[in-house]
């Protein structure tokens, strides 16, 4: 049977458009939150068992074209032994940080045998595996990881940079050889992992550069896109990959120099605009629904919603139905269901 994301993804269009939604197995399914009681965040993650529940469980509910695995963009740092926590009401936490060359020493060892830290990471591959024997051969199995910035940012501050990325951007000002070192580690090992997940049966694959917006196209240039690039163009030759820009609507021409088979837009731009800025390119689109318009009357919702479809299925290269960011946790799961029925409805 074909597989219309897949179709989408690699810049087909297609009669229907594909949808899912990131975050959309998660904290605002009451099934989640009953097993998430007896669990820690990471316990699920590590428990191929549990997470492969957790990614199949809203395609229990919704009719989705695409089921995205249940892990976090965090497990590399986890792998590379930074003691990774998700701290209730705060999120993640790491006991180490990397805000010299001494501190990079720490990790040197571990990233110099990547296969090891593949093997750590072997879980998720464990995962993709019991999900792909679970599921309807129409629905497309997505991976994957966070690009080396937003990473490198997590492992730099210690946690959630909260707007400002004090800790990131000082240690890029003044050890640019540093921060280099440490997003050359994470493009190897990212490169590596990703191969893992399409062995491991993920058939697209999804890279979040979800802290663009904390940089200038200067600083992003110098610090972020030798590293991005070199990740797409590695893995694109083995299956199609998404990629998505948080906040980064004023990195178009380095989105087209990355070429990525879809561009992951968030909900702070438009479509239509996007669309044109591709022109010339065979770069699908993703998106970009504001999530926050889930908890809207439906009328507003409706006509959002349909706005958006219209503007993506006008895109020449493919076109995939997502939100602009996550489900939010108390997400309302009837406006998902509204959501849903109403896309799979929708003719381009």
């Amino acid at each position: 049977m074909t597989k219309i994301l897949y179709d989408a993804a690699i810049g087909k269009k297609t009669n229907k458009i594909p949808l899912w939604l990131m975050r959309q197995a998660g904290r605002y399914l009451p099934e989640y939150r009953e097993i998430r009681k007896q669990h820690s965040t990471l316990t699920m993650f590590k428990t191929p068992k549990i997470a492969a529940e957790v990614t199949l469980q809203p395609l229990q509910r919704f009719q989705l074209d695409g089921a995205i695995l249940y892990a976090d963009i965090l497990l590399i740092p986890d792998a590379l032994e930074l003691g990774l926590n998700f701290i209730e009401k705060e999120g993640p936490k790491f006991e180490k940080t990397i805000r010299s060359q001494n501190d990079l020493n720490s990790i040197l060892n571990l990233s110099e045998n990547i296969d090891k830290i593949i093997e750590k990471l072997s879980y998720v591959g464990e995962t993709l595996d019991k999900v792909k024997s679970s599921l309807d051969s129409n629905v497309t199995l997505l991976g994957f990881a966070g690009a080396p910035f937003t990473v490198a940012s997590y492992m730099i501050e210690g946690g959630s940079a909260k707007g400002e990325f004090f800790e990131c951007k000082k240690l890029m000002f003044n050890q640019p050889e540093v921060f280099h070192s440490l997003m050359n580690i994470l493009t190897k090992i990212t490169i590596a992992y990703l191969k893992m997940q399409i062995k491991a049966g993920a058939e697209v694959l999804q890279l979040f550069e979800s802290w663009s917006g904390a940089l200038s196209a200067d600083q992003y240039n110098e610090f972020c896109l030798p590293y991005t690039k070199k990740i797409v163009t590695e893995i694109k030759s083995h299956a199609p990959i998404i990629h998505f820009f948080g906040q980064g609507a004023h990195l178009t021409k380095q989105l087209l120099d990355i070429n990525p088979n879809v561009y992951g837009v968030d909900w702070r731009q438009n479509l239509g605009k996007v669309s044109e800025q591709l022109k010339g390119t065979s770069i699908a689109v993703q998106g970009n629904l504001d999530p926050l318009l889930l908890y809207s009357p439906s009328d507003r919702l409706l006509k959002q919603l349909e706005n958006c479809l219209i503007d993506g299925s006008k895109h020449p290269y493919g076109y995939i139905f997502n939100l602009g960011h996550g489900c939010t946790q108390h997400t309302p799961v009837e406006k998902v269901a509204e959501l849903v029925k109403f896309v799979n409805n929708f003719k381009p």
